[in-house]
């Protein structure tokens, strides 16, 4: 769901007046019954989505009945038995997101570098489904191998309800972009499912909810119009790029994940929280904890573990190759496989080599430890979406040429940088770049005060309703499109 389309907002009230207007009057009547919240649900859901993609619509619905019968069928059988069930769903739920998501990639620059003229014949035919990627495609495909493997791997084979099963995998606040959810944090709550339009539930939703709006609207979208990903003659500028890029990819998807996460409370259901304000992190093994967590933590079980097994000597290689897979998960092209690359490559060498410098700056008391940690860290997550942002490969090339030739920094360069935006344009990057710091510096508090959670100053009453004046005040004219919707 595209919460940054009117259509969205729309289409959800069009569904919610009427069908809470129903309830209430039943309710009264003592006619409603609590499976009718269920069907509700799920009712929702599946609208909202149709609404996001008629033609991808029709493909989630086959997903949903081929897994729900699958499992139902696992669930009924022999150990061996079983775990064959299982391997098939989980190949054929993976076979699916690789032919919409990879196919392309596969034949036009794998193959097509190895045969002439294969890529502009296959660019000439017309195959199904090549378009574009369905919503939410590489979210809920994920989610649904994770609940195979869990009931596999479950001690009590209970049977699950259909309708259960169906508001797992389209929960509408998440299905789209995540967060990953798994069986046991997610599908409880779904079981015993009520909505519970209470005022707790709709106070600590809103809280959510201003702070995902603020970052999206006010800060992503704001940020996004001053990225020229073309400029790649001045260092200064391809940094201050990427930095950028760097802040908002973050408050685009940290954004939607906290407007998921509100969204959820509103109806009593809690979601995960899918970040962790990752850049305070002082080492990328720390930012790995705190980014993404979901998706982290999904292929640290799913891919690592099962690949490493009991081999523990062979853990870096696998770290790697799990890294490397992870980075080919957000997009069919060379620059996310380097970008994983480069992610994996970096927990190495700062694992093994970098612990005699971590040790040496510990015991240098005057050098803020702490702090250069974090400037490294952040640093090194700048160049890494140098990688990201960049899909055109010739011209990352020649980005990072130009960044490690030393007279390349040189002060016409700076200048240079220093006077590209001009005017209003200047003013309001600023502005903009003021709030931004504003907010990580909040985050940063609440990390030193180790609260709930590291959005608890973010989150407080009164800064909510800041966040939403805020939103208000300064909200792009034009949204864009989630960065992740791409995925």
């Amino acid at each position: 769901m595209n919460f940054s389309e009117f259509s969205f907002w729309w289409v959800l009230l069009l569904f919610c007046i009427p069908y809470f207007t129903v309830r209430y009057v039943a309710k009264s009547l003592n006619l409603w019954r609590d499976i009718f919240d269920t069907v509700g649900l799920v009712s929702m859901s599946l609208f909202l989505f149709l609404n996001a993609s008629k033609s991808s619509f029709v493909i989630f619905i086959c997903e949903i009945i081929f897994n729900y019968m699958m499992v139902w069928l696992m669930l009924r059988q022999e150990k061996w038995q079983a775990k064959a069930i299982a391997t098939v769903v989980v190949v054929i739920d993976i076979a699916i997101l690789a032919y919409f998501k990879y196919l392309n990639f596969f034949v036009e620059d794998v193959l097509g570098l190895i045969i002439p003229g294969l890529a502009e014949n296959w660019q000439s035919k017309s195959i199904p489904g090549m378009g574009s990627i369905p919503p939410g495609l590489s979210f809920y495909t994920f989610q649904m191998v994770a609940f195979v493997v869990d009931s596999y791997k479950s001690p009590k084979k209970q049977p699950i309800a259909a309708l259960d099963y169906a508001n797992f995998v389209a929960f509408f606040p998440q299905v789209v972009a995540g967060p990953i959810e798994r069986r046991a944090d997610l599908f409880p709550q779904i079981e015993k499912f009520r909505f519970k339009l209470t005022y707790d539930n709709f106070e600590s939703g809103f809280r959510w909810l201003s702070l995902g709006l603020f970052m999206k609207f006010v800060l992503a979208d704001n940020i996004s119009p001053y990225i020229k990903v073309d400029q790649v003659d001045n260092p200064w500028l391809v940094w201050f790029f990427a930095f950028l890029f760097t802040l908002q990819i973050y408050f685009d998807f940290g954004g939607y994940s906290f407007i998921a996460l509100g969204l959820a409370k509103f109806l009593g259901i809690n979601l995960s929280l899918n970040f962790l304000a990752p850049y305070t992190s002082q080492s990328i093994n720390e930012f790995w904890r705190r980014w993404h967590v979901t998706l982290s933590t999904w292929f640290r079980d799913y891919v690592f573990l099962p690949l490493m097994g009991k081999n523990m000597k062979l853990a870096p290689f696998y770290l790697f190759i799990t890294f490397t897979l992870s980075g080919f998960w957000h997009g069919a092209a060379w620059n996310f496989i380097l970008w994983g690359a480069y992610h994996g490559l970096l927990l190495l060498v700062l694992r093994y080599a970098g612990r005699p410098f971590y040790k040496f700056l510990g015991q240098q008391k005057l050098l803020m430890p702490q702090f250069i940690s974090w400037a490294l860290t952040f640093g090194s997550i700048i160049l890494g979406c140098l990688f990201f942002m960049e899909t055109n490969t010739g011209r990352l090339l020649e980005k990072l040429k130009v960044l490690i030739i030393p007279w390349n920094y040189s002060l016409s360069n700076l200048g240079e940088a220093l006077t590209f935006f001009k005017g209003s344009e200047s003013a309001a990057l600023a502005l903009t770049l003021v709030l931004a710091i504003g907010l990580l510096f909040m985050e940063q508090i609440g990390v030193w005060q180790q609260g709930e959670t590291e959005y608890d100053l973010l989150i407080s009453p009164w800064m909510s309703r800041i966040l939403l004046v805020l939103t208000i005040l300064f909200a792009a004219n034009t949204p864009s499109p989630f960065i992740y919707f791409e995925f």
